[in-house]
């Protein structure tokens, strides 16, 4: 089986991507952008840029680094940015697991739907705080394990199923939090139906 980095949807089924998951996450993945309140001068890192949709949603007044290991994700991104004139926007490939930034290197760190992709949550976590600055702030979103039995049954059963196409549905929330300098700030549900959570952490100085 796939590993979930290495799945067809982040490489050649790319040109499909926008189209199905962009309708679905971008509204939210603005929403938490704009919710940072970035200021003037403010280094972020996003972690898993992908195609870039929710790009425009970070201030030009901000120096924003976005990195994906998928060249051909990476080359929309590029084409996106390279349209519009973003000038304060940075797109590298990178590895999310091994970060190529010395520690205390951003104020943000974020990352949208990733961490069930990866083969490592908790290191990539690791990696998100290494970077960020003390009293700095990781924003995420991605889909846990329901903490109800009925529906982390069936999150099981679906799991292999996931798995082929690109992420796994048997993250446990506790397995990426636990033992990271950190303070939740926001742990939360993105919607009343979502099944999908966002997590607003600072880190401790």
């Amino acid at each position: 089986m796939s590993q979930p980095h290495e799945s067809r949807i982040y490489s050649d089924l790319a040109r499909f991507y926008d189209f199905f998951f962009g309708r679905v996450f971008v509204g939210r993945e603005h929403e938490v952008i704009e919710s940072l309140n970035l200021r003037p001068g403010n280094r972020v890192l996003e972690v898993g840029v992908g195609t870039g949709i929710a790009l425009d949603a970070y201030p030009p007044y901000a120096h924003i680094v976005a990195i994906d290991p998928s060249a051909d994700m990476l080359e929309r991104a590029k084409k996106r940015a390279a349209e519009n004139g973003w000038g304060h926007i940075e797109l590298r490939q990178g590895d999310a697991l091994n970060l190529d930034y010395p520690d205390n290197s951003f104020d943000f760190v974020t990352s949208f739907h990733v961490l069930t992709v990866v083969p490592d949550p908790y290191r990539m976590m690791s990696e998100m705080v290494r970077v960020c600055k003390p009293g700095g702030r990781i924003a995420i979103t991605t889909h846990f394990q329901s903490s109800n039995p009925v529906v982390a049954a069936l999150n099981t059963i679906v799991n292999p199923i996931t798995r082929q196409l690109g992420w796994t549905t048997r993250l446990r929330k506790q397995d990426v939090l636990k033992g990271h300098p950190i303070t939740l700030e926001r742990n939360e549900k993105i919607s009343r139906w979502s099944v999908h959570s966002l997590i607003i952490a600072r880190k401790n100085a």
